[in-house]
């Protein structure tokens, strides 16, 4: 979501005449989009403004401003607490990041924008689409009514709120008009889309079918409890639909799972995996993970190990509880200490990624249609994606690949990804040069775009 919002307000600023500048020295405002989610994300945040008071003393007219969930929590505290710090706004003010940004330019203002929208159920934002990848996010609603003890999300991001299927369906066209293959639909409590509205996401993802020139749909995240029958039903029928889910379960203790007020149980939790398989044998599930929770035993610990090694998932993200402020779990009590939380994150990360490990063995010599989405973080090869949301390396593509869906044979795999190559053209690894994401002199072109 954080993702979105900074794509989206990216998109807004440059819609005013700002232009992005690669180089943070050389910027005229540099924007933090940041996450309260995890203690963590906080401190690197209040560490990066330290490094940039240096930047604003040289040059007091530079513009520093924090957006997103820590913007929300901390507000004019924030501002009072960073000297050099212009501008603070949370989630629901990002449509105005340019405003407030020309504000404090024409100004010299320092503000603090970090109200909630209150105004009932619905919601709507102006489509803004100048440039779209193949694989976007789209938020179709905000906030979480759910409140779970450990979660900061309703307090940073307020109340459910929905936007309407009509509207986003004109995101997805527009999107797809400009090259978009995928589309993930996005909200905090995914499953309760449009609650006060009338409308369900079981009707959006029937709509999106609809979209011509869209290829795939996904969506998260999802909560157990909600996840109904008409949305699993889906994956066994919607064609676009993709045969992957994120489906977090948090812990397999029943006792901890009632502290941490998720509204259902282990017994539950496993019913929806045997009916998601059911409507879906090859279903790719994912998960979220919550280890060292204020009260955790071992008994209970090994609830949430008996879940990992029954659902054996493809792929999930596992944290140690991290305390959050104003969350009813930080009144709780029984702190686990941190040597536990470590040893219990290590054992339950070495269940999953050896199950990880012998998934993915089993795509070599497979052929598997693959989204390409961009270059690879080291410039090294082409990636993207299965339908089940495998990450794949392609050895033999060049730019060309781009926002194609190609046939690839898997040669190679390890715990985090695929490896493999494009089976219309010569299995010859390509050389990138590592600023233009093109192919070094020297390489046929046959080779290096196969797909023009």
């Amino acid at each position: 979501m954080n993702v979105y919002d900074s794509d989206r307000m990216q998109s807004i600023l440059n819609a005013k005449g700002f232009r992005s500048e690669p180089e943070l020295r050389k910027a005229d405002v540099i924007l933090i989009n940041t996450c309260s989610i995890r203690d963590k994300s906080e401190h690197k945040v209040l560490s990066l403004l330290g490094e940039l008071k240096g930047l604003k003393q040289k040059d007091p007219k530079k513009v520093i401003a924090i957006s997103g969930c820590v913007g929300q929590r901390m507000g004019r505290t924030l501002l009072q607490r960073v000297p050099h710090l212009d501008l603070v706004l949370g989630p629901d003010a990002i449509d105005r990041v340019a405003e407030l940004i020309e504000s404090v330019v024409d100004r010299g203002e320092r503000l603090v924008e970090a109200k909630f929208d209150t105004e009932g159920r619905k919601y709507s934002q102006p489509c803004l689409v100048n440039r779209a990848k193949p694989s976007e996010f789209l938020t179709i609603m905000k906030g979480c009514d759910h409140f779970c003890t450990y979660c900061i999300v309703p307090f940073v991001r307020g109340r459910e709120k929905s936007r309407s299927i009509e509207e986003i369906i004109q995101d997805v066209k527009n999107l797809v008009a400009k090259g978009t293959q995928e589309v993930t639909f996005l909200g905090q409590n995914i499953n309760t889309y449009g609650k006060g509205t009338g409308q369900k996401l079981s009707e959006l993802i029937e709509a999106a079918n609809k979209v011509e020139g869209l290829k795939r749909i996904r969506y998260l995240t999802s909560h157990p409890r909600d996840l109904g029958e008409d949305l699993i039903t889906q994956f066994g029928t919607v064609e676009k639909l993709c045969p992957q889910l994120h489906l977090p379960f948090q812990s397999g203790s029943n006792r901890i799972l009632k502290a941490m007020a998720r509204l259902y149980t282990q017994e539950l939790y496993l019913n929806k995996i045997e009916l998601l398989r059911k409507a879906c044998p090859d279903i790719a599930l994912s998960t979220d993970v919550i280890v060292g929770f204020p009260g955790e035993t071992e008994e209970d610990f090994e609830q949430t190990l008996k879940v990992l090694s029954e659902v054996k998932f493809s792929s999930a993200f596992m944290f140690k509880y991290s305390p959050r402020p104003g969350t009813k779990a930080m009144d709780l009590g029984e702190e686990v200490c941190e040597s536990v939380k470590e040893e219990r994150l290590a054992r339950a990360q070495r269940v999953v990624y050896s199950q990880i490990e012998l998934e993915n063995l089993k795509y070599r010599n497979q052929i598997i249609p693959v989204l390409i989405e961009s270059m690879d973080k080291k410039k090294k090869f082409f990636s993207g994606r299965t339908t089940h949301s495998k990450l794949v390396h392609v050895m033999n593509v060049g730019e060309a690949s781009v926002g194609k869906i190609i046939d690839v044979e898997i040669t190679d795999s390890n715990v985090s990804c695929l490896k493999g190559f494009y089976v219309g053209a010569p299995k010859t690894s390509i050389k990138l040069t590592a600023n233009s994401g093109g192919v070094e002199s020297g390489i046929s072109s046959s080779v290096s775009a196969p797909l023009d």
